[in-house]
């Protein structure tokens, strides 16, 4: 039981099993399915590369662990997702993004390179996680309405923030790993020719906005917090008029230029606006607190085997 003959193509590695959560096996390959984006781009140094991919990998075994004792505690209280609420999720996404029906969402899926089998076992463990949350944890949560006004007193204060204009161009990514290589390196390419104003910008956007990032960006403030993570921590610091390196934001490479800066004064909204949201803020962090207490002490509980080998 201690290998099996899954390859691992990205590290180019046997698969085997990273760890045993009772009678529950874990292997390297699902590290690698659930983690290997955040791996790739955390070790990406030559310098002490093996031991940065094993903290990376115990990071998301760790995630895989939980993930494991959650399962095992749904069963035990006979708690289950059926496909047909991972059914009723996926019309719930049709019906927010506008989209026509299912096979439209599984076109957009699969164009991504994610397999509709797949998807559908992401929006399972999302579900179960709701779940636990809701059965398990949250009977174990209270808030005070004097801790939701503590916090609207700590915070609600007018605080200057910065607010920028973007124009960005979307460059789809193929699914085949081997083919985006050669796309990441030509966007590299297309982004010092912008600089240097051999290729123009208008020209640019009708030739290689495939994904109509620029008319979905363009044209509107943003403040930190309102893009996406990726485009969030470059473009407030970025150099205003420059053309930043392509930022991947899932099968997609964004090329991004910043077109104006400014500082603004942050509103400040009365209690009475804001008192549910805050309440649902400190909702939602004594939630994450009880599950990371439940976690730890259902980790002491079962028979967890960690059987990663060491970094050299």
């Amino acid at each position: 039981m201690l290998f099996v003959s899954l390859a691992l193509a990205s590290n180019g590695v046997v698969d085997r099993i990273a760890a045993v959560v009772d009678e529950d096996v874990i292997a390297l390959s699902e590290i690698y399915e659930l983690g290997g984006e955040f791996i790739d781009e955390r070790c990406t140094s030559p310098f002490g590369r093996e031991r940065c991919l094993h903290e990376a990998e115990l990071e998301i075994l760790d995630a895989l662990v939980k993930r494991a004792l959650m399962r095992r505690e749904l069963n035990r209280l006979k708690i289950d997702v059926t496909s047909a609420e991972v059914d009723q999720a996926i019309d719930s996404i049709v019906r927010d993004y506008g989209m026509a029906d299912r096979t439209a969402l599984r076109t957009e899926v699969e164009a991504s390179g994610l397999k509709w089998d797949a998807y559908r076992d992401q929006l399972r463990e999302q579900l179960q996680v709701q779940r636990f949350q809701q059965r398990v944890l949250a009977p174990r949560v209270s808030v005070s309405d004097d801790e939701v006004r503590d916090l609207y007193q700590r915070t609600a204060r007018t605080e200057r923030a910065p607010v920028v204009q973007l124009d960005a161009i979307g460059i789809v990514l193929p699914p085949d790993e081997e083919a985006q290589a050669p796309v990441i390196e030509q966007s590299s390419a297309l982004v010092a020719a912008l600089n240097s104003g051999e290729q123009d910008w208008e020209e640019a956007k009708a030739l290689y906005d495939g994904a109509g990032v620029s008319k979905a960006l363009g044209g509107r403030p943003y403040k930190k917090g309102q893009l996406t993570p990726q485009l969030d921590e470059v473009v407030f610091d970025a150099e205003v008029g420059k053309f930043l390196e392509p930022i991947r934001v899932g099968n997609v490479l964004m090329i991004a230029r910043v077109e104006s800066r400014e500082t603004v004064e942050g509103e400040v909204k009365p209690f009475e606006e804001v008192q549910v949201a805050l309440q649902n803020q400190l909702f939602g962090m004594r939630v994450q607190e009880a599950e990371e207490e439940w976690y730890q002490r259902a980790r002491r509980e079962a028979a967890v085997r960690v059987l990663l080998p060491e970094a050299g």
